[in-house]
């Protein structure tokens, strides 16, 4: 009984944690830059000048195509964690659903939290005046409380779903507790880590990396924590296992080097 017991409890091996937050993340905020900010760069009918890891130059818009510009990398987010949640709900095996899971949770909370940070401090994409991403606007004050109050609803949305998927997928109790745990923290930091270190490869100083790279790491995924320690659902413990796979923890060491030697240091295009 014992025995039967043991085996019906989640496990997810820690490595395979860590290659799967170095090989998505970075995928994810290539994304958000080149699916985003360049692809419309280059559809409003300019191109960009740099590409970095966590910003683009797209020089000569003005008007709505800066606004599309701005708004775009947001925009992609925003479907790709619609995606990641309809996907989650159809994937049976473990791996693809943590997988989902981490794409709905990383790029829904990242998507919430520049709304709030654009509307509390009129900086980063969506900023409404003059100097932000997607002004001048009228009345700038009253759009930045709106951007704040959606960034914040959505924001709050986005975690207590998050917290609803890992508990269907591992199920309650105190075993269940500490893996969920072990899977929220270790995105957490394994991206705010990564995203210091190869943001500290961008040529333009500590104001890129803390204002984007970390920003959107550390600050934007903060609500993982509340995912982390969040109330355990009384549900009965469910056998979610993800088995040790040294490969992708190599392919995600690969790939977080390949995005720091590339694009952390910067693409100039012309």
């Amino acid at each position: 009984m014992a025995r039967n017991h043991t085996r019906i409890q989640p496990w997810v091996d820690i490595g395979t944690l860590v290659g799967l937050a170095l090989l998505l993340l970075p995928l994810l905020t290539m994304a958000h830059e080149l699916l985003g900010h360049a692809v419309v760069c280059v559809a409003t009918g300019h191109q960009p000048s740099e590409l970095g890891a966590y910003y683009i130059e797209c020089p000569g818009t003005q008007g709505w195509s800066t606004r599309w510009v701005a708004m775009a990398g947001t925009c992609v987010d925003v479907v790709l964690a619609a995606l990641a949640y309809m996907f989650w709900r159809r994937a049976t095996r473990p791996l693809p659903r943590v997988v989902a899971w981490i794409v709905f949770a990383v790029k829904g909370m990242v998507a919430a939290g520049y709304w709030m940070f654009s509307g509390a401090t009129n900086l980063g994409d969506w900023g409404p005046d003059a100097g932000g991403g997607v002004g001048p606007l009228p009345w700038p004050w009253l759009w930045r409380a709106g951007l704040f109050v959606i960034g914040l609803v959505a924001y709050v949305g986005v975690v207590r779903v998050a917290i609803r998927m890992l508990g269907a997928m591992l199920g309650g109790g105190d075993h269940a507790a500490r893996v969920k745990r072990q899977i929220a923290m270790t995105v957490y930091v394994v991206g705010g880590a990564s995203a210091l270190l190869v943001g500290l490869f961008n040529p333009h100083g500590l104001v890129i990396t803390l204002t984007s790279a970390v920003a959107a790491s550390f600050g934007g995924t903060a609500g993982l924590f509340n995912v982390a320690y969040s109330r355990r659902p009384d549900l009965p413990a469910q056998p979610f296992v993800i088995e040790r796979r040294p490969a992708l923890l190599v392919l995600g060491v690969l790939v977080t080097a390949a995005f720091a030697a590339v694009l952390g240091p910067t693409l100039y295009l012309h």
